[in-house]
């Protein structure tokens, strides 16, 4: 198992990952005081979206690319709440943004390759990850200090 740690962008270690060095692109998105999950078939517990960067992408295309493709979600904005670091044999960079969203559209047929689109006011069980709960941790404190 590779260990994980979160770096906030206030943190002075944020400098250490800068945009670029950023492959996956993971995003919380808010829908008032509930969060947005997916649940994808082929994995074992909810998750948030997120992907990885195609050739040619910034990390924030990545995560608009995401919202929508896995949740048909259009953020009003997205706010860059830290990185996540997966150190392990081959170490991963995620940039993890928190985005309010003012529309679920719930009226849709579900993205290929998403089996559920839930609102939860706790996170789901079973989490896809154990360090879910300390990034969704990280953006209810984020939101309760008014990041932005």
């Amino acid at each position: 198992m590779a260990d994980v740690s979160f770096v906030s962008r206030r943190d002075s270690a944020f400098r250490e990952f800068p945009p670029a060095s950023a492959q996956v692109a993971l995003v919380i998105p808010f829908f008032g005081d509930l969060t947005v999950w997916i649940r994808r078939p082929d994995r074992g517990g909810w998750e948030f979206p997120s992907s990885t960067r195609r050739s040619g992408e910034t990390i924030i295309e990545v995560a608009k690319r995401e919202l929508w493709g896995s949740a048909r979600l259009v953020p009003a904005r997205l706010d860059l709440l830290g990185a996540i670091r997966q150190d392990g044999t081959k170490p991963v960079t995620s940039y993890v943004y928190m985005s309010e969203v003012h529309n679920l559209p719930w009226s849709y047929e579900l993205p290929e390759g998403v089996a559920e689109v839930g609102v939860f006011k706790r996170h789901p069980r079973p989490l896809l990850t154990e360090w879910t709960d300390m990034i969704l941790q990280a953006a209810l404190r984020a939101r309760r200090t008014g990041l932005r």
